[in-house]
């Protein structure tokens, strides 16, 4: 009694029946496509771009793209500056514990100094970051022939 090799050859002595059940926890690839597609279009259908047809066919052609290249360029920057972030408080909680040990200060300076730290590094990123979109519109113009 086995179907398609899952299963027992014979059912003698085992105290059952030999029914093969179907795998209930199995996820077919449509469904896992179809559940990420709308995932990615905030709940709304918009199969018929994909040849499909049914669904909302008043969803544009770019609504219904998964992953447009600004959307990857987004996702991308965000979590660079969430990584970005994220050293950056590490950083401060070894400088906290660094000033809590050496000792001789109070809690609130060195909550003070802390803060004081992270807002230089945050201004420093802030002016790289003014810098870096002059510097590619003074590209752009040298290219264009404006500047």
């Amino acid at each position: 009694m086995s179907y398609n090799g899952i299963g027992l050859t014979t059912v003698r002595g085992t105290a059952t029946s030999g029914h093969v059940q179907y795998n209930a926890g199995h996820v077919r690839n449509s469904s896992r496509r179809h559940r990420t597609h709308k995932n990615a279009n905030d709940g709304r259908g918009g199969w018929s771009s994909f040849g499909r047809g049914g669904g909302n066919n008043n969803v544009n052609e770019s609504d219904s793209k998964l992953l447009t290249a600004q959307a990857l360029k987004e996702g991308a920057s965000s979590l660079a500056l969430h990584e970005k972030k994220r050293q950056l408080e590490v950083r401060l909680f070894e400088l906290r514990d660094r000033l809590e040990d050496r000792g001789g200060m109070k809690e609130e300076d060195i909550d003070r100094e802390v803060d004081l730290q992270r807002k230089r590094t945050v201004e420093g990123w802030e002016e790289e970051e003014r810098i870096g979109k002059e510097r590619e519109l003074f590209l752009q113009r040298q290219q264009h022939g404006l500047g």
